[in-house]
């Protein structure tokens, strides 16, 4: 893909004829892809990363072998003929899609499967990347949504394996898609520098959340034309093409910006990956104020293209991942806003480099809602713990600042479309955090052993109460009688009048308590088959009311929600 891409840009330096030639070349990508894709169909219209998503939560993380040649040979159509994608994505997908055949081909269960989907995907990232921690987290943070030793120890070992077989093949530690390592200076993070950079990770937050919007209004749009899907891609690369014919004719004379894209290659400088653009912004100087206004003017509006080119291509149908684009789009704020702090006084300047490498990790980690991925990537591409400190400030503060805009990820807001909520283990947490006297309990009815069955049946038509505690003659907690049970013994109602409570009583209820958690409420409820069970105080041992399990699911529900 790489070769192909250099390929091209030396295509286009050859005369006028091949570069106009070289930028109508995104048509000839998206008619391959429509090919591959109509050779390996798939239901799922999203991407690499959100199909992976909705295997391990929805489909008990089985996926087609198939797909990784439809992302392996799409996103190579598409990403080397100058569509605006990133090849981590398809990598992703291609790295899953073997660990879960690996794993049906070995009859394992749903558990295992999902451990070596991760596996795949976290060595593909890692391999591509050289960053085993970013492959690690971005695997636990994004797809799996779960950090418990049963996946975070053989998901380490996948992607610091992958890694290192990377680097022994290759023997050089550059990664295989990406930038070069980076060497910066080594002056460590003052406390003065906080707000910069905070104020660095709020924009951030606040523009990955837009393009996450964008990306899905974009996705909505296409959706929206009556045409066969596979013709979609190909009008996403005929918009692209526009682009680059409209940038090319209004640009004749170089700006700042125009002086970065040169570096970067012939092409317009929203083609393609990328990475380039970004090896370009971290040496280019910003220079006095005068030029500062111009070069930040020439970032904003190249950031919007590459935003607009990105969902032309992907929103289209066309195959490719977000990854790269969010680097892309991060690096340019970063430099942006590098400018912005030469042209404010009050604002402390931080340097081009730093300015682009914290947008760069604070822009992905807010658009997958990963500011460990976010943070590791970069650092992974400097090995510089004095990036380390601004990286994780700016990638945490950027991720609540896109999550209170919009909730959704880049990668969520797919399955969002398809009314697919994601959970994670760390959802348990909500229960295992919220106490049942924290709820508005049911109301009781105790009744002695000795009662008539027959009045358990007049209670509940006047109270509307179909549980009851049984109690002894001083009120304490004894048994229950299940409301399903009342209801078996409605069939020989003649012969209720002859039934007591006692012989409806069952005594293996365990009662709760009003300091009991909400998760220990779950466990009770899931060895009976009743939908209330009694409350108890913990100190006279007498009934307090009922919880029921729609009372937790709510509590749940309403929890997740809010989130």
């Amino acid at each position: 893909m790489n070769w192909l891409l250099r390929q091209l840009g030396q295509f286009a330096s050859q005369g006028t004829t091949q570069f106009w030639l070289a930028i109508a070349m995104p048509l000839a990508g998206a008619a391959i892809t429509v090919i591959i894709f109509r050779i390996f169909p798939s239901s799922f219209k999203g991407h690499g990363v959100s199909r992976v998503m909705l295997a391990v939560h929805r489909q008990k993380s089985v996926l087609p072998l198939s797909l990784a040649p439809r992302q392996w040979i799409g996103s190579t159509a598409t990403i080397s003929s100058g569509g605006s994608a990133g090849p981590e994505g398809p990598i992703v997908a291609i790295g899953a899609a073997i660990g879960s055949s690996f794993a049906s081909w070995l009859e394992l269960d749903a558990g295992r499967r999902t451990t070596l989907l991760g596996c795949g995907a976290a060595a593909g990232l890692s391999a591509v990347f050289g960053a085993p921690l970013a492959g690690v987290f971005f695997v636990l943070e994004v797809i799996l949504r779960d950090f418990t030793a049963r996946t975070f120890t053989p998901i380490v070992i996948a992607s610091v394996t992958a890694a290192a077989t990377a680097q022994t093949i290759l023997q050089s530690p550059d990664p295989i898609f990406g930038i070069a390592l980076i060497h910066i200076d080594q002056t460590p993070m003052l406390l003065a520098q906080t707000p910069q950079y905070a104020l660095l990770g709020v924009i951030t937050g606040i523009c990955a959340a837009g393009f996450a919007v964008g990306m899905k209004s974009a996705h909505r749009a296409f959706n929206l034309l009556r045409i066969p899907p596979l013709v979609k891609p190909l009008i996403g690369a005929a918009l692209l093409v526009a682009c680059g014919v409209a940038w090319t004719l209004l640009h004749q004379q170089q700006s700042p910006v125009e002086n970065i894209a040169a570096n970067a290659g012939k092409l317009p400088p929203f083609y393609g990956n990328g990475y380039s653009l970004i090896e370009s912004l971290l040496s280019e100087p910003i220079g006095t104020e005068t030029s500062a206004l111009v070069l930040f003017g020439s970032l904003a509006l190249l950031m919007i293209l590459k935003a607009i080119a990105t969902a032309f291509t992907l929103g289209s149908g066309g195959a490719g991942g977000l990854f790269a684009p969010g680097l892309v789009i991060g690096a340019i704020l970063g430099a942006a806003y590098s400018a912005l702090t030469v042209l404010v006084p009050a604002l402390p300047d931080v340097s081009p480099t730093h300015g682009v490498l914290v947008g760069m990790g604070a822009f992905v980690a807010a658009g997958a809602h990963a500011p460990l991925a976010g943070a590791f990537l970069v650092y992974e591409l400097t090995h510089s713990y004095a990036i380390l400190l601004p990286l994780l400030l700016a990638a945490v503060i950027a991720t609540v600042a896109a999550r209170l805009v919009y909730p959704n990820s880049i990668y969520t807001a797919e399955l969002a479309a398809l009314n697919i909520r994601l959970t994670s283990v760390a959802d348990h947490s909500i229960l295992r955090s919220t106490l049942i006297r924290d709820l508005s309990l049911l109301p009781s009815v105790p009744v002695l052993a000795s009662d008539s069955a027959e009045m358990l049946i007049e209670i509940g038509e006047r109270k509307s109460v179909h549980n009851f505690p049984v109690v002894d003659n001083e009120g304490r907690y004894h048994g229950f009688v299940c409301g399903s049970d009342v209801r078996s013994a409605l069939v020989y109602r003649d012969a209720l009048r002859l039934l007591t409570v006692a012989e409806l009583e069952r005594t293996d209820f365990a009662p709760l308590e009003s300091d009991d958690t909400l998760d220990t409420a779950l466990q009770r409820f899931s060895r009976h088959e009743t939908q209330a069970l009694p409350v108890i105080d913990a100190q006279t041992r007498k009934p307090i009311g009922l919880i029921s399990r729609s009372q937790i699911m709510a509590v749940y529900n309403s929890t997740v929600g809010a989130q």
